[in-house]
């Protein structure tokens, strides 16, 4: 159900190919797809020099908040 709640950009679904790109890119995208997100409630991860993930957080009742300290770890990667 969480899943459904967030809007994945349409740019990532119709990639066919790897691209390299920031990842205050992939977080600029999720943000204009979800209006009701902010910047402190999604951070994007990345392990290996590849971004691992989008991390959402959402209230017990599957509403936008910020994220904790525990769970942001924002990629810093610039490519």
């Amino acid at each position: 159900e969480a899943y459904g709640k967030i809007n994945r950009p349409a740019v990532f679904r119709k990639l066919d190919r790897d691209i390299k790109l920031p990842a205050s890119v992939v977080e600029e995208a999720f943000l204009k797809e979800n209006e009701t997100l902010s910047a402190d409630g999604l951070t994007i991860t990345c392990k290996s020099r590849h971004i691992q993930e989008a991390r959402i957080c959402l209230t017990k009742d599957l509403k936008p908040r910020d994220c904790g300290s525990d769970v942001i770890r924002d990629c810093t990667m610039k490519r």
